[in-house]
């Protein structure tokens, strides 16, 4: 063979090792492109965590309707749904802490404030009173006094004509000893009622049962309106206990500072589970509080945002088949809702005028923060309802 044959077949069997290796290099290349985008697809999505303090989370009426509450929070999985242990994690800005001395003020747990229930009409002279009211009455047309006759002035707003009204007759109301009764035709058709917080310390149940009163609305905690942290109020257990053993009907109500559905259908929950077997017949109540001399979460939350919020709340109450509803003054009802989309739902009136002016539909009314009730040692607030829930 000749020396050119020799090169020849030498060249051949290179050129044939080195496509080997050629193929080899791109199979395995292929095959780790294979593993690398295999493990990207698969690796698990880093989780972020929303700031609830830092803005509120809008939402619409059309986005409440479509919601399906018992997934807002996708975070959540069935175990940390027990209800009791939703808030014991500390990184959590909406921890629940047990209940001490000082933590009003350390953790900023706002404790059943309302500005308009500072100052009460009856500590008012006869004179301011009656001027204020003359000026109320000397206004005609589709407005009304959103403050009440303890403020120095009137601020009066439009009434909305297509919201429901309420349809009862100032005369038809009468004080009976410290209660208010409504009759029509000489028959009472109105309940009375109390609501009561760890403010009214030990009560002797069968004591107040005795007193005349129907149903008590029981707090079951706050969202602090700093750090807001939810507080269990101490004194519900035995409040429940006592109401049950009494034959006292029992509602129960929430002070709120949710900035967003999450945590109002979070504060829901909590009251749901708060009941501990108890029977809850009234209402289990939202009540967003705004604040005086301080900053509070919800200050900024808009007309609508607020709504969102309480309806939120208001349709998880409804799904564990108890009746929901929303409580506030005149003012806020007129000045931070859209009450166009929380008319379905039950209104509680905080209004301490002898004769309220608030033009539309409410079941019950808290018309006095004074009120004096055997068995309880501090002032409490004296309620009464239109509406027997325990039928309803």
């Amino acid at each position: 063979m000749s020396m050119l044959h020799e090169d020849d077949d030498y060249i051949v069997e290179r050129k044939a090792k080195t496509g080997v290796v050629l193929g080899l290099f791109a199979a395995v290349s292929a095959v780790l492109l294979v593993l690398i985008i295999t493990f990207s697809v698969n690796k698990k999505p880093e989780r972020k965590t929303e700031n609830i303090t830092a803005k509120a989370q809008t939402g619409t009426q059309e986005d409440i309707d479509n919601t399906d509450l018992s997934t807002l929070d996708e975070k959540r999985t069935s175990d940390e749904l027990s209800f009791w242990h939703m808030y014991d994690e500390e990184e959590n800005n909406n921890t629940f802490v047990p209940r001490t001395e000082g933590s009003d003020k350390d953790d900023k747990v706002k404790e059943e404030f309302r500005p308009e229930e500072s100052v009460s009409a009856d500590s008012l002279s006869e004179n301011s009173a009656a001027s204020r009211k003359e000026e109320r009455d000397s206004v005609s047309g589709n407005v009304f006094d959103i403050n009440e006759l303890s403020e120095s002035t009137a601020e009066f707003v439009e009434i909305i004509d297509s919201m429901p009204v309420h349809g009862r007759f100032d005369d038809a109301f009468e004080m009976n000893g410290i209660w208010k009764d409504y009759s029509l035709n000489g028959r009472t058709t109105s309940y009375h009622g109390i609501d009561v917080s760890s403010y009214q310390k030990n009560i002797d149940w069968e004591r107040v049962a005795a007193s005349g009163v129907d149903f008590a609305m029981l707090r079951v905690g706050s969202r602090g309106y700093g750090s807001g942290k939810v507080v269990l109020d101490e004194k519900l257990l035995d409040n429940m206990r006592g109401c049950s053993e009494n034959a006292i009907k029992i509602g129960l109500y929430f002070n709120s500072q949710a900035v967003n559905i999450i945590e109002a259908v979070e504060e829901a929950n909590y009251c749901v589970a708060a009941i501990n077997g108890y029977p809850v017949e009234y209402p289990i109540v939202f009540s967003s509080e705004s604040i005086t001399g301080d900053s509070f979460r919800t200050e900024a939350l808009s007309k609508e945002e607020r709504s969102a919020v309480a309806k939120a709340f208001c349709d998880t109450v409804r799904a564990y088949g108890y009746t929901p509803m929303i409580a506030a003054t005149k003012k806020q009802f007129a000045l931070s809702f859209d009450l166009l989309s929380i008319a379905p739902y039950d209104f509680w009136l905080y209004d301490t005028d002898e004769t309220s002016v608030f033009p539309y539909r409410y079941n019950m009314w808290q018309y006095s923060v004074t009120g004096n009730v055997d068995g309880i040692e501090d002032p409490v607030d004296l309620d009464i309802s239109f509406t027997d829930y325990s039928v309803k």
